[in-house]
């Protein structure tokens, strides 16, 4: 029963905002050009993207403070306060660089470059209320954005106004809209950090904690995204459309795996800190049977939809079995990714990024030049394989990372 009201909560929201954008992806998958679903389906790779850079530069530090004396604390949260308004405005000039070079419109690739933004800054809220302990504002948070991304899904699909332009604008107004749990404290501690927070500070901060991070991730993404940049950059985001379709099927379990080490870092870094290996044991099979559990229910679900409704999801563009081949190869995709993010998670709480750095700097060459080989080759769906060798890869290097940091340190 504490198993499942420690999971079960904090993964409430995701599982809410994974099942508003599966409805969003169903309705633009039947009612937009390929290419334009290709576009917005990109977004849903960028976006991430950006959240992950968000909790490598700002969301560690903060959680590593934990264990620092009250003014140190205070001095690195505005920091990192301060900073998250840059990166804020920097993840929307990306987004839109990004977008603009898929070939999106202006117009709209200027709404989801805001919902990106917004979206990136409201994860670090997110994150950073978990750190200091208050779930609720974080969990009410993905709620009211799925539920008002449902809403305006709902109005749309009923008005037979289903365009791309405006379901850009509805998830700028949903991510808007979702920033409100977090309350007033939160946004006047957010501004109060634009003069008290010194980036000068952050200086000390890159050097002993997140540069190494910053290149875990973004190497990581070049390893396991690599097939979204490169199918969209050279074939166009309609053929993207198509490996979107597997995406949008396995949702619910990447979002969850990108979810949880949120809830399980700030944890892990309190067992380390305490030299408790039994609950250090305990969190990592525990994080491991909860992504299998999730995995297994979206299989089911991608299953039943393929074999007894592909309608609901696909049009005359699609045959089902090219979208039962990509969900095949991105369903073991989520697999192996189930064995390799909880053994992440404890490198990141243990402060070894320069180990996850290096693993992903061996493993993206791998994965790139192999996706773009498979690419080239066989075409969009065969580029998965070389993400699928990627991640083994990565599982593999994890292993005797995490065997010899337990070697070290008990």
């Amino acid at each position: 029963m504490a198993a499942a009201w420690r999971y079960g909560l904090p993964i409430s929201g995701p599982i809410a905002t994974s099942g508003a954008h599966f409805l969003a992806s169903l309705i633009f998958v039947r009612n937009l050009p390929a290419a334009e679903f290709g576009i917005f389906s990109f977004v849903l790779v960028i976006v991430p993207f950006c959240m992950s850079i968000m909790a490598a530069l700002l969301v560690l530090p903060v959680n590593h403070a934990l264990a620092a004396p009250p003014q140190e604390r205070a001095r690195i949260e505005a920091t990192c306060l301060k900073m998250n308004a840059i990166l804020t405005v920097l993840a929307g000039a990306v987004l839109f660089g990004f977008l603009t070079g898929a070939r999106a419109p202006v117009p709209a690739a200027l709404l989801l470059a805001a919902y990106g933004a917004v979206f990136t800054f409201r994860w670090f809220a997110r994150s950073f209320s978990f750190v200091k302990g208050r779930t609720g504002p974080a969990i009410l948070s993905d709620m009211i954005y799925a539920a008002s991304l449902l809403a305006g899904l709902v109005a749309m699909r009923a008005g037979h106004a289903v365009q791309f332009r405006a379901g850009a604008l509805l998830l700028l107004v949903a991510a808007l809209v979702s920033l409100t749990p977090f309350g007033a404290r939160f946004f006047r501690d957010q501004i109060k950090a634009l003069g008290r927070g010194r980036i000068r500070d952050y200086r000390g901060i890159f050097r002993d904690i997140t540069r190494w991070s910053l290149m875990g991730v973004i190497l990581t993404e070049l390893t396991v995204n690599a097939h979204a940049y490169l199918v969209t950059f050279i074939s166009g985001p309609g053929p993207f459309a198509l490996l979107a379709v597997g995406q949008i099927l396995m949702r619910p379990a990447s979002l969850v795996q990108g979810a949880l080490p949120d809830v399980e870092r700030p944890a892990m870094t309190r067992a380390i800190a305490a030299q408790d290996g039994i609950k250090r044991t305990r969190l990592l099979g525990n994080f491991r049977l909860v992504l299998l559990a999730v995995w297994v229910a979206t299989v089911i679900l991608a299953a039943a939809i393929l074999i007894w409704a592909p309608q609901l999801l696909l049009k005359n563009t699609y045959s089902v079995s090219d979208a039962l081949l990509v969900t095949v190869i991105t369903g073991a995709i989520m697999l192996v990714r189930c064995f390799r993010t909880p053994p992440a998670t404890l490198m990141q709480a243990a402060g070894e990024l320069k180990a996850l750095a290096d693993i992903a700097a061996y493993t993206s060459p791998v994965s790139i030049l192999l996706t773009l080989a498979f690419l080239l080759a066989w075409g969009p769906a065969a580029s998965l394989l070389g993400i699928l060798t990627g991640e083994i890869v990565i599982v593999a290097l994890l292993k005797r990372a995490v065997t010899g940091w337990e070697a070290r340190h008990g």
